[in-house]
């Protein structure tokens, strides 16, 4: 049976991917949470009529990914989507080191180790869907979400790189780049801005890989912001960029 892992799968973005595949995938699903996996695991398997596997780790520690990779082996991955994430708010002088550290190793090593991993896996057997969670973040620097907004960058740049050596296999690799979401994501940053709904933008996101996009951006406004900043100088685009941040933060 085809099975799709989501990383990040307990709630907002992840959950709603999740309960999307789960009406024609086996699923197999990560998060730090052991017992919100395992609710879900029973609710979606009450509800479908397939396989959940759960796996609880820290997708932020060293070797997460090959630890992964291993309890997922005897599976076929034939989905894989890269969702999990946190980003750290504030001036980045004073951010905590060790929380930034995690951020990084988890939005930048963790991803690419495991698209690395499984993309081998799909390239060896020329099939094969993988997609990656950015941020309109991606397109613009971002002050008091500095170290974030850059591992975004390198997460976009990244995935149209990876889906550019990928489609001679028939691996479809596609990166997604979700605005402001209603998400604990977004309020663990301490964003007071009203976001847009995370099962539009699963649904985006999905409907996107299986039609072989390499970048979604969901949203009209979104996909007018990123269009308008482009043709801004860059200067320009940071200093606004730090107002509308010091405005959602207060």
């Amino acid at each position: 049976m085809a099975t799709a892992l989501i990383t990040g799968a307990t709630s907002g973005i992840g959950l709603e991917i999740a309960q999307i595949l789960a009406k024609k995938y086996d699923l197999f699903l990560v998060s730090r949470d052991k017992k919100k996996l395992e609710l879900l695991k029973k609710s979606l398997e009450a509800e479908h009529n397939h396989t959940v596997h759960v796996m609880s780790i820290d997708l932020s520690k060293k070797n997460a990914a090959q630890k992964v990779f291993a309890r997922a082996k005897r599976l076929s991955i034939d989905v894989l989507i890269n969702n999990a994430g946190f980003g750290v708010s504030g001036e980045s002088v004073d951010a905590d080191s060790s929380k930034v550290s995690a951020m990084l190793h988890l939005n930048i090593l963790t991803l690419t180790e495991l698209s690395a991993l499984f993309g081998q896996q799909m390239k060896a057997e020329k099939a094969g869907y993988i997609l990656n969670v950015a941020s309109i973040a991606a397109f613009q620097p971002v002050p008091y979400l500095a170290s974030y907004s850059a591992s975004k960058s390198y997460v976009l740049n990244y995935t149209e790189a990876l889906a550019k050596e990928l489609e001679e296999y028939n691996v479809h690799v596609t990166c997604l780049c979700p605005g402001v979401t209603s998400t604990n994501f977004y309020t663990a940053m301490g964003s007071k801005t009203k976001g847009g709904s995370p099962r539009e933008v699963a649904i985006a996101g999905i409907t996107a890989l299986f039609n072989q996009k390499m970048t979604v951006v969901p949203g009209f406004k979104n996909k007018l912001r990123i269009y308008i900043e482009r043709l801004l100088p860059r200067a320009i685009i940071a200093m606004l960029s730090k107002k509308v941040m010091r405005k959602g933060m207060k």
